[in-house]
């Protein structure tokens, strides 16, 4: 939800790094890399092309990846109890992001 909020947010003010807080103006860039993945792999679920469908997942999960990682760096540098409640709640994202490369590896494998 966020991602779609900040869009006009983003539009209006553009990239401005020169904040007292740089992770505060940074969360709107992590989102928007985020939605960029996130669109990918919903694009993805209605493509009928198999071989460079599978290409376009990993940088789709790619992209989510680095925005997680981007919020769990910048929260560390904050305060430890919000950067454990940021990574609590990323493990399913984790979980999921481990499932989905298992099971591109099984089906690889099996062909």
């Amino acid at each position: 939800m966020f991602e779609f909020i900040s869009i006009p947010t983003l539009i209006k003010s553009g990239f401005d790094f020169q904040k007292e807080y740089p992770f505060e103006s940074s969360l709107i860039l992590i989102a928007l890399v985020s939605l960029i993945g996130k669109l990918i792999s919903i694009s993805l679920l209605f493509s009928k092309n198999i071989l460079n469908k599978k290409n376009w997942i990993y940088i789709g999960l790619t992209l989510m990846l680095i925005s997680f990682l981007f919020v769990c760096y910048g929260t560390w540098e904050y305060d430890s109890f919000l950067f454990a409640i940021t990574l609590g709640s990323g493990i399913p994202f984790l979980m999921y992001f481990g499932r989905v490369l298992y099971l591109i590896n099984l089906r690889t494998n099996r062909n």
